[in-house]
């Protein structure tokens, strides 16, 4: 405290300087009020955080979700603009045209449907990045990607079963896609604005 009461002295010489030897004498006072007049309308000692676990974790919720949704947008979108990126340019397009026969897909309408689904895939990520207000609910998004993936594990399970055996899990890691897709609509389904009346829902209970 010594130091502290000189630093405010030498503080407070300091134009526009908020260090002074009132400002310290309110901290030193502290900002715990008498709770007498509180328990007679409680009709009981009020109890201390300590004592309300519950309560307590559920505020470190919404500083989680602060940080952790939009880790998995850009996760998610990741994983779109990726493979469009590998769809169209990466991937050997024999290849691809191989296996969209294999999977029933017309001779002539091969290439469409491969670069379409790239095209697709490309613009769910960039909108899983950049969601215009104007569309709605960021839901929607979600959901219709959540249509996609179920769609194409669908399809791939009735065509190529094989996949299911691969060692790298192509169709297997879609269960965790699908998973985290069900967690961002029940947490930023509404573009922000949701998300955070979601969050001050979980912090009072």
């Amino acid at each position: 405290m010594p130091l502290v009461r000189l630093a405010t002295r030498l503080g407070a010489l300091l134009p526009g300087s908020l260090m002074s030897a009132d400002a310290l004498a309110m901290l030193e006072r502290g900002n715990v009020a008498p709770t007498d007049r509180f328990e007679r309308l409680l009709g009981r000692a009020p109890r201390a955080l300590s004592e309300m676990p519950v309560e307590r974790e559920s505020f470190g919720t919404p500083a989680r979700l602060m940080w952790l949704l939009p880790l998995l947008r850009v996760s998610i979108a990741a994983v779109w603009i990726w493979t469009a990126i590998v769809s169209a340019w990466l991937y050997p397009r024999a290849s691809s045209l191989e296996l969209l026969a294999r999977v029933g897909a017309p001779a002539a309408l091969a290439p469409l449907l491969l670069y379409g689904a790239a095209l697709l895939d490309l613009a769910f990520g960039v909108l899983s990045l950049v969601w215009p207000r104007r569309l709605g609910p960021r839901a929607r998004l979600w959901t219709l990607q959540i249509v996609l993936i179920v769609l194409y594990t669908a399809l791939i399970s009735w065509r190529l079963p094989e996949f299911w055996l691969h060692p790298y899990g192509p169709l297997s890691k879609n269960l965790p896609m699908i998973a985290l897709l069900i967690l961002l609509i029940q947490f930023d389904g509404g573009g922000g604005e949701r998300s955070a009346r979601a969050g001050k829902a979980v912090a009072n209970p």
